[in-house]
């Protein structure tokens, strides 16, 4: 062990967590880290420790140090970088055993009250999975936050009280205020359905402005897809991964979620089709996959992709070797790739890949429901924002201005 992890396990000697670092410290070099990044996660975790003195590690206290604790950290000489700290400790519970992913409960009746919560969630409105972790990420905050430790407390919640909670929410970003709003509303009206509050507070919950068809939808051209596609260094096994990826999300507009969930059963190269079982819709689909797209498939399978016990096509070639990427991980390939091409100002995020391929579909001629079926969007309502940027088919349909005269030829 390094002088410097030494250092960190004596500053905790005191700590209920001491007994972790070592092994974790092993761990983390077993699956491929380097020094420095053990160094990083070993104060993290050490910096947890101390928040948590001796009380059970579990996801929910590691939630509660991220979103509560962090923020407004005083702490000397520690890391306060969120992403560095929850890479960390996300290691840590996978060396504990703990599956990081499942939702763990506080004791007592919050804790309680939160499994009735998930079971109305998933039985009662049939939410996705990761549509109910969200929820109840954002409940455990709001109930811990509220100070929620006994039924009778939610008699002293007011109108008031909800309004204030949800505004400082939003002070961090629109999308978490946006969030925080809507996994009230459904806190507040599932509350009302067991008789824990005698009136409905949902109507209490400020909405954040969001005008859905306001803007009109970003798009790469041709020629830019084409550089955004060529930044894959493919002469290495990592380009060749990355050059499969963004092809998966320009030629068949992929989300990340179905480019992360892409098991090697799902690709069929006789018939040249990819079939999705995990769409947003929860339905299977089979897409046909383009030439270059089948050929760039092979070829990472082939002579890129390592040898690993993973079924899903796409992993990761660093620490941890052989892990699947997740949403988050396709993303920020689309993002290096874009800093390549020069297009970073262009590519926010992997969704402009959707985007592109369904305005491109649309200056092609494709109707707006083939173009829905396609990318498999359940409502119209979706797709019509598309129709914003056919120019040539609104030019036939606009009137000409009030009060206009007609020239005459």
């Amino acid at each position: 062990m390094s002088k410097n992890r030494k250092d960190v396990c004596r500053r905790i000697c005191a700590k209920s967590i001491r007994s972790i670092l070592e092994p974790y410290s092993r761990y983390l070099s077993s699956r491929g880290y380097s020094s420095r990044t053990c160094h990083v996660y070993a104060c993290a975790v050490e910096h947890f420790g101390r928040w948590l003195g001796r009380r059970h590690v579990n996801w929910f206290r590691v939630e509660n140090f991220l979103d509560q604790h962090l923020p407004t950290c005083r702490c000397p000489r520690m890391i306060r970088d969120r992403r560095p700290n929850r890479a960390a400790l996300r290691r840590l519970l996978e060396m504990l055993g703990q599956d990081w992913t499942q939702t763990t409960f506080p004791q007592g009746y919050a804790g309680d009250l939160l499994r009735r919560y998930q079971e109305h969630l998933a039985t009662v409105r049939g939410l996705a999975a990761v549509t109910i972790q969200v929820h109840l990420k954002f409940t455990a905050g709001m109930l811990s936050r509220l100070g929620v430790r006994r039924e009778s407390q939610f008699t002293r919640w007011t109108p008031e009280l909800i309004a204030r909670y949800v505004s400082q929410e939003g002070r961090h970003t629109r999308s978490r205020g946006r969030n925080a709003t809507w996994c009230a509303r459904s806190l507040l009206r599932f509350l009302l359905q067991e008789g824990l509050i005698q009136r409905d507070l949902a109507a209490a919950v400020p909405s954040f402005a969001r005008w859905r068809l306001a803007s009109l939808p970003r798009a790469l051209g041709k020629m830019e897809i084409n550089r955004l596609i060529r930044a894959a260094n493919l002469g290495t096994s990592i380009g060749r991964r990355d050059h499969a990826i963004v092809l998966c999300m320009s030629e068949l507009g992929l989300r990340a979620s179905d480019v992360a969930n892409l098991e090697l059963d799902s690709i069929d190269f006789t018939a040249g089709v990819l079939q999705l079982r995990q769409r947003k819709e929860r339905e299977a689909s089979v897409l046909p996959m383009t030439r270059r797209l089948c050929s760039a498939l092979n070829a990472y399978l082939r002579r890129g992709r390592p040898q690993c016990a993973s079924s899903a096509v796409f992993i990761r070639h660093h620490a941890p070797l052989g892990k699947p990427l997740t949403p988050v991980g396709i993303c920020q390939v689309v993002l290096r790739l874009a800093s390549r091409a020069g297009l970073r100002d262009r590519v926010g995020g992997t969704h402009v890949l959707r985007q592109s391929l369904a305005s491109r579909m649309l200056s092609a001629g494709a109707t707006l429901k083939q173009i829905a079926d396609f990318l498999g969007h359940k409502s119209l309502d979706t797709t019509s924002l598309y129709a914003k940027v056919d120019l040539a088919t609104l030019s036939r349909v606009a009137l000409p201005w009030p009060g206009r005269k007609e020239v005459s030829p």
